[in-house]
């Protein structure tokens, strides 16, 4: 499914949701990604720098495992994505829009189970649309912190780097193929607020049943899917801006979000929402 290039703009405010907060460990104090394995676990990743380790972890942010994945490196993994048989990592955190090794790796569910340590198959990418390195800064759009696997397909959507902020986010679909490299052709774009980087730059993706939920800093934002394009509509805004950089489904109306730790912000934590 590839959506029409058309956007349609639905405005719903929630204004109450419950909530309970956990502590991450220090060691997911960089917490970047996060999926749903099963009906009590979760996959979670940290981003740039740090080791290539795949944790699992229960519902309130407790470290159950953890495995390397032997042969990929963590230069900057900002994402995951699942589907019913492979976890995918997405390598593509790129600040400065200037890296030219952007990858996604793919690895068998059933590795996660059983293995201490397991092996990835790569696939290379690039954005056609980029044709600088980096770009001039009001053409920075090929950073990515949110990839999902949604109707049969990888969906990445850009985060905006761009000066002045202009809230466009590139979204590109396409299917996984190992040991290639592929040039991605831009799908179409997501028009968010001309607000700020700190309100409308998109940090995490997820899939639940027949839409999408990204978020921002600022808010959690619904994508469905109509014959005539997207819909967007407001989810839930937070009650202050946050480092959210990941969500993920744990049932109807309830979501986690993950916070990586920030000195202004505090330790990293989850935060288990209740939406009416």
């Amino acid at each position: 499914m590839k959506p029409a290039l058309g956007l349609l703009f639905l405005v719903f405010h929630v204004l109450v949701a419950a909530q309970t907060t956990y502590k991450l460990p220090p060691e997911l104090s960089e917490i970047s990604g996060l999926e749903k394995l099963n009906d009590s676990t979760l996959i979670a990743i940290n981003d740039s720098g740090n080791e290539p380790l795949i944790y699992l972890l229960n519902f309130r942010g407790e470290i159950l495992r953890k495995m390397q994945v032997s042969n990929a490196t963590n230069i900057d993994w900002e994402a995951l994505a699942i589907d019913e048989k492979f976890v995918y990592i997405g390598d593509l955190g790129n600040n400065l829009n200037a890296r030219k090794n952007l990858c996604v790796y793919r690895i068998n569910r059933s590795d996660l189970i059983t293995a201490t340590e397991i092996s990835a198959e790569k696939m290379s990418i690039s954005f056609r649309e980029q044709e600088a390195f980096p770009p001039n800064e009001n053409a920075r759009y090929f950073d990515a912190e949110a990839m999902t696997f949604f109707e049969g397909q990888l969906w990445i959507f850009t985060k905006n780097n761009t000066k002045p902020f202009d809230g466009i986010s590139y979204l590109y679909c396409f299917q996984f193929e190992p040991n290639t490299q592929k040039v991605l052709k831009k799908t179409t774009e997501i028009k968010l607020n001309k607000r700020s980087y700190w309100k409308d730059a998109i940090t995490s993706a997820s899939t639940i049943e027949n839409k999408i939920v990204l978020t921002t800093y600022n808010r959690m934002i619904q994508l469905d899917f109509p014959k005539e394009g997207i819909r967007m509509k407001n989810l839930y805004f937070y009650p202050h801006i946050q480092q959210v950089e990941a969500s993920v489904a744990l049932g109807k109306n309830q979501y986690l979000l993950s916070n990586e730790s920030n000195r202004y912000l505090g330790p990293a934590k989850f935060i288990q929402l209740t939406l009416p």
